[in-house]
């Protein structure tokens, strides 16, 4: 980044220097001249700049940067959580729309071979207030997730 701001200070001084100069320059056929020697020192200063940006960035040890490794076993697992999460977050809102308040959901998924994922099973506890609408909660869930729920009250499977 030294290299930036040296070319860019560099850069202003030639300007400032360039704008200078033209002043003092007379209006005939030297001026002609005295343009093309601007020019000229304009153009090898930013030769001079790149050059030294060029040098910069060779400075820089590329290879000392370390790049994290991931493997795709953990890319998958990265893919699964989340899509757990996500699912969760579904099934949650589900219910609370049916007026069903889930005290707890757990999911798990799988990959299958074709790299698809899909639920293997959904554990849902709900309070005894709801357990008359056990058979409601397996439709919604089953319609949504293809998977039939296991629900369980106060922490006891139900039938």
């Amino acid at each position: 980044m030294s290299a930036l701001s040296k070319i860019a200070l560099t850069l202003c001084y030639v300007s400032v220097a360039v704008s200078v100069i033209s002043l003092f320059l007379p209006q005939k056929r030297t001026r002609k001249i005295f343009s093309f020697v601007i020019g000229l020192f304009v153009i090898a200063s930013f030769i001079s700049c790149f050059r030294e940006l060029s040098v910069g960035l060779d400075e820089l040890q590329l290879e000392n940067i370390a790049i994290p490794q991931v493997s795709a076993e953990d890319y998958n697992e990265a893919v699964i959580q989340e899509t757990a999460d996500n699912l969760v977050e579904a099934a949650d809102e589900l219910l609370r729309s049916e007026g069903i308040e889930a005290r707890d959901i757990q999911l798990s998924l799988k990959i299958s071979d074709e790299g698809r994922i899909y639920v293997n099973e959904i554990v849902i506890y709900i309070g005894e207030a709801d357990l008359p609408r056990k058979s409601e909660i397996d439709r919604f869930i089953y319609e949504n997730f293809m998977k039939e729920p296991r629900v369980y009250v106060e922490k006891e499977e139900v039938e």
